[in-house]
């Protein structure tokens, strides 16, 4: 009795392990790339981000050594990202940071199913997402009728890649479509990454 009773204990975990490797508990949707090429040989996508909904938690200010030099507190900003299309395929995190005359952008774009792509920028600090909207005029609690489009700062480099991107050197350029403000000052809209990808 004892023997068969180990007996069925080592069919039923048999049993489950097979199951669970031959019937996935999810089936993870891939989405064909929504690249296009262009006539210099580069190729081009736009990814973007919906805001607030795809904002993952809230911006976090993290203390830093530039903060204690005179610069600002880091930004840090985590997004689900989507493809032209709307849907989600990855993660995109954005860190930005200013000193004296100048903000510092990095962004982390990762798509579990092609690779990652790591790229920064430098520009003036008048270029910053919450200066320009100041400079607009915008407040808390206000919409922006008509939309804001709004093309910010310089264009961020590439500086490491992995997967399908690894071969290819990016830029990037951060279109913000702004359509208010909410009570707290986030930003309504989307934010559209347009990215070109060239041989390196």
């Amino acid at each position: 009795m004892k023997r068969l009773l180990q007996l069925g204990f080592l069919l039923g975990l048999a049993g489950t392990i097979a199951a669970a490797y031959l019937t996935p508990f999810v089936d993870y949707t891939r989405y064909r790339s929504a690249a296009t090429v262009v006539a210099n040989g580069g190729r081009v996508e736009q990814f973007m981000v919906r805001l607030p909904a795809d904002r993952i938690g809230q911006p976090v200010a993290a203390p830093s050594p530039a903060a204690a030099d005179g610069g600002s507190m880091p930004r840090l900003e985590h997004f689900k990202l989507r493809d032209a299309d709307g849907n989600v395929i990855g993660l995109a995190a954005r860190h930005e940071l200013v000193i004296a005359d100048r903000i510092e952008t990095a962004w982390l774009l990762t798509i579990p199913s092609r690779g990652a792509i790591v790229l920064a920028a430098a520009s003036p600090a008048s270029a910053s997402i919450d200066a320009v909207l100041a400079e607009r005029g915008l407040v808390p609690g206000e919409g922006a009728a008509p939309e804001l489009s709004i093309d910010l700062g310089e264009p961020a480099a590439s500086v490491a890649a992995t997967g399908e991107f690894s071969e290819l050197d990016f830029e990037l350029v951060e279109t913000w479509i702004v359509t208010g403000l909410d009570a707290d000052g986030g930003i309504q809209g989307t934010l559209r990454l347009n990215t070109v990808g060239r041989q390196s």
